[in-house]
């Protein structure tokens, strides 16, 4: 996995001060399902990744803080290092719950919006999900077909 330079600092918002990268734009639900299945608004989200990144960004940093040490004693155990390490855990942390937040309003969501869409029970739908081995588009596709089948 090719990891992305960490971005300088921008616009800086209390609310999401753990986000380096702009988040995904969607689109209105008066757009259609199908519009919104293609904006990648039911995909996974980006944040899973950026979670891994961070680490890499904190052993980069732990890596450089360790060559450039000037301190008797092992470097590891500075106060320093282990800010480091507490700053970029928490950035870490605050991602990845981020992330298992948003997975899971997507799949909900898109279970609900195939629901309403196709007049089919959700039970079916979570069903067809569970198994369904394609794209998110596709799903959209294969549930039309079948819609008045199941």
């Amino acid at each position: 996995m090719r990891i992305p330079p960490k971005p300088k600092r921008g616009k800086r918002s209390p609310f999401y001060w753990w986000r380096r990268w702009k988040s995904h734009q969607y689109l209105p639900v008066r757009k259609g399902l199908l519009a919104r299945i293609q904006n990648g608004d039911f995909e996974y989200p980006e944040l899973f990744d950026w979670a891994k990144y961070e680490l890499k960004y904190k052993q980069d940093e732990l890596d450089e803080f360790v060559k450039n040490y000037q301190g008797n004693g092992d470097p590891k155990t500075d106060t320093l290092y282990r800010d480091i390490e507490r700053r970029y855990q928490k950035r870490y942390n605050k991602l990845f719950e981020d992330a298992c937040e948003v997975e899971h309003r997507h799949l909900t969501g898109l279970t609900e919006a195939l629901v309403k869409e196709f007049k089919v029970s959700k039970e079916k739908i979570k069903t067809i999900m569970e198994t369904f081995g394609g794209a998110t588009e596709d799903l959209y596709i294969y549930v039309d077909k079948i819609k008045y089948t199941i």
